[in-house]
């Protein structure tokens, strides 16, 4: 093993880091492809959207009011099974 500097963007190309960058832009598209389903109001408060492990397609808002709201644009989304959560607040 080499004691030369490795440059960053060598880990994020290999190793368990490259996962993390995979699933990281995965996740990105996915958030930006589901905003751009929904109205610009709704959309902007959209935190994260993936689709989990069940195939649910589960959205993160910032806050519960924008959560309720998004509820009612269900319809423009893909699938039938859509989980709704919030950011947790901050201490």
């Amino acid at each position: 093993m080499s004691d030369e500097p490795r440059h960053l963007s060598e880990f994020l190309k290999e190793g368990p880091l490259s996962r993390v960058l995979r699933e990281s832009e995965r996740r990105r598209l996915e958030t930006a492809r589901i905003r751009k389903l929904l109205p610009a109001e709704e959309a902007a408060h959209v935190v994260s959207a993936a689709t989990n492990e069940a195939g649910e397609l589960v959205l993160v808002m910032d806050t519960p009011s924008w959560a309720a709201r998004v509820r009612y644009c269900l319809n423009a989304l893909p699938g039938g099974d859509v989980k709704i959560r919030v950011v947790p607040r901050s201490a």
